[in-house]
C-alpha cells in the first residue's frame, strides 16, 4: 500500500481548517504568538485512500516551534522513512522515524547553540540505493549545506550556498535530472528571492551551477522552494513561492530558471506561508503539487530593516528584523481615560533610567510619582516604551499612556532598538508594504 507523507506543524493544519470556516481575520502576523499555533511537530500518515492512519508525536511537547519534514529510504532497506528537522527555537536536531513512528536516529546538524531551525531534504547523491539527508539552517545562521549518509554520518560535503554572511534562512531541495541529482536552495526570506542550483562532480562533491531569481528582485517575502516532476517525465522542476507578505502563488521554473507557470493556490488576500511538496498522483498520472498553509515566516514590514510594532488591541510589542518578529512580549498601554495615542513615529530618544511624575491636583487619584524606572525610549512628547516594575499586570491595560513593559524585556527592547527606529501603535494591522505616513516625512 503507498502512503502519503504530511506534517502537521500542528499550528498549520489549524490555521487551514479554521480559516475556511472564517474562524481567523486575514491577519497573518497574528499566527506566531496565538497558543493555538505553538504546539509541537505530530506526523500523520494516510494511505492512499486517506485510511489508516498512523499519527506520533516527533520532538517533546515542550517544543512547540512544529518541524519541517521531508521522507526517503536512508536505511536501504526498500522502505521510506521520515526525516523531521526541528523548528525555532530548539536545539537543530534531525530525527528519523520509520512509518510506524519508532525512532531510528537523531543527531544535531549544527552546533547546539543554534536556535533557528533545521530545513531537510533527502535523496540518493551517490546512487548506492540509499538516500542522503541534506540540511540547511533557518534563519539566523549561515547559509551552511551538510549532508549525512544513511549511518547519519556527515559525509564530508559541506557547502556554503551564499556568502557565508547571509543569515536569511535557506531552503534546500534534491532535483533529479538527465546529469545526476542537484541541490537546489532558496532564500528564505527578506534578501534577493535567488534560487541557486549545485550540481555533483565527479569527484562526488557539488559545486555552483547556476542561478534564477524567482520574484523580483526587491521582492522581501523570501523564497521556498520543492521539486516537482511537472511534465511527468523522469525529472524536476523547480515549484517556488513566498515566505508571508505576499500572495499565495506557486510558480514553477525550469532547472535553467526559466518561468513556465503560475497558480495562485489560496484566495488573493491571503498573506500567510505556504509549504508545498510533490505527491504521487491518486490516478497514476503525472504527479501532483501538495500545499498547506502556515503561519507566515515574513510577517512585519517589508521595507524596514528594523520596526517596532504595538498591537493595542492585543496589547503585544513585536519587535520585526528583516521582516520577521525577532521578539515579541505583552505590553499594558493607556487606560481608557488616558490611552495610549495611535500614531506612526520613531524612536527619538533613549533614556537608560527616568523618573516619571505627573499631578492632576492636589490629592487627586490619579496623581504618579515614579522614580528609577528604567529603559526608557522616547516615541513622542511624554510617550514612552518603559519598564514597569510597579505592576505585573501585562497584558492589560494600565497606563496614563506609556507602553509598560516588564523590565528585563524591557531592556531587551532599549537594548536592540536605535534612535530612528520605527514605531507604530495600532488596533488593527497595516498592510505589510504600507510606509507610515510619519515616517515618510521624516525622510523626506
Amino acid at each position: 500500500m503507498r502512503f502519503h507523507l504530511f506534517v502537521t506543524v500542528c499550528f498549520s493544519v489549524l490555521f487551514s481548517l479554521l480559516s475556511a470556516r472564517g474562524v481567523f481575520a486575514a491577519h497573518p502576523q497574528e499566527l506566531p504568538v496565538r497558543p493555538e499555533f505553538n504546539r509541537a511537530a505530530e506526523v500523520s500518515i494516510w494511505s492512499a485512500d486517506f485510511l489508516d492512519r498512523t499519527r506520533f508525536q516527533t520532538f517533546p511537547k515542550t517544543q512547540i516551534r512544529g518541524g519541517f519534514i521531508a521522507s526517503g529510504d536512508v536505511t536501504g532497506d526498500g522502505k521510506s522513512e521520515i526525516v523531521i528537522g526541528g523548528g525555532t527555537g530548539a536545539a537543530p536536531e534531525v530525527r528519523v522515524y520509520d512509518t510506524t513512528g519508532k525512532l531510528l536516529n537523531t543527531f544535531l546538524a549544527y552546533a547546539s547553540s543554534f536556535k533557528g531551525g533545521v530545513r531537510v531534504a533527502v535523496g540518493d547523491l551517490d546512487g548506492d540505493g540509499k538516500a542522503e539527508i541534506v540540511t540547511a539552517p533557518g534563519p539566523g545562521g549561515g547559509p551552511h549545506i551538510r549532508v549525512f549518509d544513511g549511518s547519519f554520518r556527515n559525509v564530508g560535503l559541506d557547502l556554503f550556498a551564499f556568502n557565508e554572511q547571509m543569515a536569511d534562512g535557506i531552503v534546500p531541495t534534491i532535483l533529479r535530472t538527465p546529469e545526476g541529482p542537484v541541490i537546489a536552495v532558496g532564500i528564505e526570506s527578506w534578501s534577493e528571492p535567488i534560487v541557486k542550483l549545485f550540481r555533483q562532480t565527479a569527484g562526488g562533491g557539488f559545486m555552483y551551477q547556476s542561478e534564477f531569481l524567482a520574484f523580483d528582485r526587491a521582492w522581501h517575502s523570501g523564497v521556498s522552494i520543492a521539486a516537482f516532476d511537472r511534465d511527468g517525465d523522469g525529472f524536476d522542476e523547480i515549484a517556488a513561492h513566498g515566505n508571508g507578505g505576499s500572495k499565495a502563488e506557486i510558480r514553477i521554473f525550469s532547472r535553467g530558471g526559466e518561468l513556465s507557470s503560475s497558480y495562485l493556490v489560496q484566495d488573493a488576500e491571503y498573506r500567510g506561508g505556504l509549504s508545498i511538496a510533490q505527491i504521487d498522483s491518486m490516478s497514476g498520472s503525472r504527479p501532483e503539487l501538495a500545499s498547506v498553509v502556515l503561519a507566515p515566516l515574513v510577517s512585519g514590514p517589508l521595507n524596514q530593516e528594523k520596526a517596532i510594532h504595538v498591537n493595542l488591541a492585543e496589547q503585544r510589542l513585536y519587535a520585526y528584523e528583516r521582516g520577521r518578529i525577532a521578539r515579541t512580549y505583552l505590553i499594558s498601554s493607556g487606560t481608557v481615560k488616558y490611552p495610549t495615542p495611535v500614531m506612526d513615529t520613531w524612536v527619538r530618544s533613549k533614556v537608560a533610567v527616568k523618573r516619571y511624575r505627573w499631578s492632576y491636583g492636589l490629592n487627586h487619584k490619579d496623581n504618579y510619582d515614579l522614580p528609577n524606572v528604567k529603559w526608557n525610549l522616547q516615541i513622542l512628547g511624554p510617550y514612552f516604551i518603559h519598564g514597569a516594575y510597579w505592576h505585573n499586570n501585562f497584558g492589560h491595560r494600565m497606563s496614563h499612556g506609556c507602553i509598560n513593559m516588564r523590565t528585563s524585556e524591557a531592556e531587551w527592547v532599549y537594548q536592540w532598538a536605535d534612535v530612528g527606529t520605527p514605531v507604530r501603535t495600532f488596533y488593527k494591522y497595516p498592510p505589510q508594504d504600507e510606509v507610515a505616513k510619519e515616517l515618510v516625512s521624516k525622510s523626506s
